[in-house]
């Protein structure tokens, strides 16, 4: 039923916006382009799914490689729809108030008012601005690595890791990468960092760890002095898969875990490590995730910090922000620096650096892409190495960030 009433508002938006074209074009060269190339998108999409569902295999598996450019096509053309539709229904309002008003004055009026050509070029001008830089985001803009550097103070750093570098990345989620040359970039982008540690904040797949098959020998080269830490993300789990059993997802896990390790990473599940200097140490915390609503909850604070002392510098690796907004900054423990990702800033937003960053994910979360500093402690939230759903990023680009730790 619910994909009925999907069906029916796509044909009722399509044949609604097609009356800005038909207003200015009728069925000249351009309105058959604009059908033509519907048509096609379309075309290509129905064959696909049809595709995945005579020959019975998973749509989860084959999105990224089969389904994700079609529906982010179908995507930007029903954006373009909508606007010009939000248009039209603004003159049509007007329209209609003009033609009531003239026969409440018994003014002669045996029709509407025609469609005005400069409304419909203005609904097809406005509806246009986004595809240009939609289809940047799906193309170029989803390997467009930026390197993010922070600086942050402490007075409970030991001197003997003054100027100590980290390398911050998070949500690879293998099962979208698609070009091994630009992947193979970033990665060396990280490795000219030269940093003291590689932290990964969760999220290595979307669903199942067969997924890191053909990239391990790639994130296998990342290289960090001091070793190379992740933790769990709530994609890693596989929870968003229908198994045939629990011995099945058992397995998955497994399998994402022995890959981490193969790749030079050692996991950390509820757990904490030291990295030490001239008999000085830092400790490395790592979560399981934790995330606000629906989000699974397998932290636990108290056993991931156990051994530690009040007075050590810690660095925090809990994957979603929101473990750090509700738990970890009020918690009796001081938390110096928190690393999180997970919100990947929403894919899309407008940032330029000293003027201005929104995206619409700071609707749903509070910190949501940088370097936060409250009470003393430190939150990191990057915006991610890869991509989810929407194969694209606009304006919100895939990051590498770079801390230099100081003390003070």
């Amino acid at each position: 039923m619910g994909w009925v009433i999907f069906i029916i508002i796509l044909i009722l938006v399509e044949i609604y916006a097609f009356q800005a074209f038909y207003t200015l074009y009728r069925f000249n060269l351009f309105s058959k382009i604009y059908v033509s190339v519907n048509l096609i998108v379309f075309t290509v999409l129905i064959y696909r799914c049809w595709n995945i569902y005579a020959r019975q295999l998973s749509f989860s598996d084959l999105f990224y490689d089969y389904l994700s450019i079609p529906f982010a096509l179908l995507f930007v053309l029903f954006s373009l729809k909508l606007i010009i539709c939000f248009n039209l229904l603004i003159e049509d309002f007007f329209r209609v108030v003009k033609y009531l008003i003239n026969n409440f004055n018994n003014e002669y009026s045996s029709s509407f008012q025609s469609r005005r050509n400069f409304i419909s070029k203005i609904a097809i001008l406005i509806g246009s601005v986004p595809i240009p830089f939609v289809l940047f985001g799906i193309f170029k803009g989803r390997y467009n690595f930026k390197i993010f550097r922070y600086e942050i103070e402490s007075k409970n750093l030991p001197e003997e890791f003054d100027g100590y570098q980290l390398t911050h990345i998070s949500d690879i989620h293998a099962g979208s990468l698609v070009n091994r040359k630009k992947i193979q970039y970033a990665v060396d982008l990280i490795n000219k960092q030269n940093s003291d540690l590689v932290l990964f904040t969760g999220d290595f797949v979307n669903n199942k760890s067969e997924e890191l098959t053909d990239w391990t020998n790639i994130f296998s080269n990342i290289k960090s002095k001091d070793g190379k830490f992740s933790i769990l993300g709530n994609h890693d789990y596989g929870d968003y898969v229908s198994w045939k059993s629990e011995k099945d997802k058992e397995e998955n896990f497994n399998l994402l875990l022995r890959f981490q390790n193969e790749m030079g990473f050692k996991v950390l599940m509820n757990e904490n490590t030291r990295i030490s200097r001239n008999n000085k140490h830092i400790s490395i915390v790592g979560f399981e995730n934790w995330g606000k609503g629906r989000f699974r909850k397998s932290a636990d604070i108290r056993k991931a910090c156990s051994g530690l002392d009040d007075e050590d510098f810690k660095i925090i690796m809990t994957h979603d922000p929101s473990h750090w907004d509700e738990k970890l900054k009020d918690y009796k423990t001081h938390f110096d620096l928190t690393l999180s990702g997970h919100t990947h800033g929403m894919q899309f937003g407008i940032e330029i650096p000293g003027f201005i960053k929104w995206s619409p994910v700071k609707w749903v979360y509070k910190h949501w892409a940088g370097l936060y500093h409250e009470d003393g402690q430190y939150l990191n939230v990057n915006r991610g190495f890869g991509v989810l759903a929407f194969p694209g990023r606009v304006g919100i680009w895939p990051e590498i960030s770079v801390i230099k730790l100081r003390k003070v």
